[in-house]
């Protein structure tokens, strides 16, 4: 097994992602949610009104308004599913940091690639690690407690010319 593929499965659950302090999309799947749900609990309820009329063209439209109403609730509460959060990868072998987004069972996209050397800058400080992509677009922030993997990404970042 080489050293990449071992840096990257050994610390997986001390990597993780930068994240932006920003409620808005969670505010936004949370509407979508509840909205979602009120459409399909009207689509149901809309058949228990008391006194409704039984004629045919009555009963046609309210099909076709629960059926849309249905419909609508479930494609809004499934789009309020949050996604997978992106994973950084550290490859000091190929001297690189990729962005994935698991997809399924073993499966990932690459998001965004980016090597050493085409960072804008790092930053290191004790077990933490900052880097900016080429447009100085914050691309990620690790923890690392490995002392070897530490001294490997720094090892890497300096002789690509990015850490003093």
């Amino acid at each position: 097994m080489s050293v990449s593929v071992e840096f990257m499965n050994a610390d997986t659950t001390t990597i993780a992602p930068v994240r932006i302090a920003d409620g808005g999309p969670m505010l936004i799947r949370a509407t979508q949610r509840l909205t979602g749900v009120a459409l399909v609990f009207a689509a149901f309820t809309l058949w228990l009104a008391p006194g409704a009329a039984w004629e045919s063209d009555v009963m046609l439209f309210k099909l076709i308004l629960s059926l849309t109403a249905a419909l609508a609730g479930l494609g809004l509460m499934q789009s309020s599913a949050k996604r997978n959060t992106p994973k950084i990868e550290i490859d000091t072998i190929r001297r690189e940091v990729r962005l994935v987004r698991p997809v399924s069972e073993g499966k990932n996209i690459v998001l965004q690639r980016c090597g050493f050397a085409d960072l804008a800058r790092a930053e290191w400080e004790g077990v933490k690690v900052r880097l900016w992509d080429k447009n100085n677009a914050p691309l990620a922030e690790v923890t690392l407690n490995d002392r070897n993997v530490m001294t490997s990404l720094v090892a890497g970042l300096r002789a690509a010319g990015k850490l003093v």
